[in-house]
């Protein structure tokens, strides 16, 4: 059923009541009525700027259920049929409501044309996975933040396109976003404390390390680094990630770092941004 606008209005006005128990109360239903309120509570807003923290406030738990909602329908998604870049950017979305996907979209677009130039139609699987390195870390300057790891603009995928620094995961997702548009054989590989991409075709298969600079690592490789850490090798590690499981592991780093930050509305959205993809809160990250 359509609020009329009248009514919205009123109630708007109502925000203002120096009463908490009226304010939250009107709060909820301003919430209930959702989207069709923003347009009005934006104009109250701007010309009502005693009431800018209550409706900042209504405004924010409408995008919030907004985008929870759109999380619902993805994860509803077979493993197979999710959307990596979906999920991705409603994550960012999470921390930029005005984010223009469309606008990073794009640049995604145009970064996988000039790779595809690059690249040519008879090259090799070492050839191809060789031109893409060049272009996404020597060309494009895309590195790991070592100096700040856990800085949070590192796991929002607009600030790694922004600024060519991130933390494996989101990294690999750039690489994985670009190689999707050119159709080559890529996947996520979660290992537990580090994240890298696989290229696997019948006849050239080797691991990516985004994080650093694109290093070429076989199995062994991969094996090796699982030993050394304390986890032991299992070839459950290097097995493909579901998106679910990706945009899972990225939703647990921010939960992290908003841990330490004392963040508890963030953490607590996070944490049910998990629970609609149907992980737990504590598992490896990065």
């Amino acid at each position: 059923m359509v609020t009329p606008e009248g009514q919205i209005r009123a109630l708007i006005r109502l925000l203002s009541d120096e009463d908490d128990r009226i304010v939250r109360t009107i709060s909820g239903k301003l919430i209930t009525i959702g989207p069709a309120a923003v347009p009005l509570l934006q104009e109250a807003e701007i010309e009502q700027p005693e009431m800018a923290d209550r409706i900042a406030s209504v405004l924010e738990e409408i995008r919030w259920g907004k985008l929870e909602e759109e999380l619902v329908k993805l994860a509803a998604l077979p493993d197979k049929t999710m959307s990596l870049e979906t999920g991705t950017f409603l994550i960012a979305r999470h921390a930029y409501a005005a984010l223009d996907v469309p606008r990073y979209q794009e640049r995604l677009d145009t970064m996988a044309q000039e790779v595809r130039a690059r690249i040519g139609l008879r090259a090799s699987g070492e050839e191809t996975v060789n031109a893409l390195n060049r272009y996404v870390f020597a060309e494009q300057g895309f590195k790991g933040n070592t100096k700040n790891y856990y800085e949070v603009e590192n796991s929002y995928l607009n600030c790694v396109i922004d600024r060519r620094v991130g933390i494996p995961i989101s990294l690999s997702v750039v690489y994985l976003l670009i190689g999707q548009r050119l159709g080559l054989p890529l996947f996520g590989i979660g290992m537990p404390g580090h994240f890298l991409v696989k290229y696997e075709s019948d006849r050239y298969k080797i691991f990516i390390d985004c994080f650093n600079g694109g290093a070429l690592l076989t199995e062994k490789n991969c094996a090796r680094f699982l030993t050394e850490a304390g986890y032991g090798f299992d070839d459950k590690y290097l097995q493909p990630s579901p998106v679910r499981a990706i945009l899972s592991r990225m939703v647990k780093n921010l939960l992290s770092i908003y841990a330490k930050l004392d963040e508890p509305v963030k953490m607590s959205r996070l944490t049910r941004f998990i629970e609609i993809l149907g992980g737990e809160p504590r598992e490896e990250g990065l």
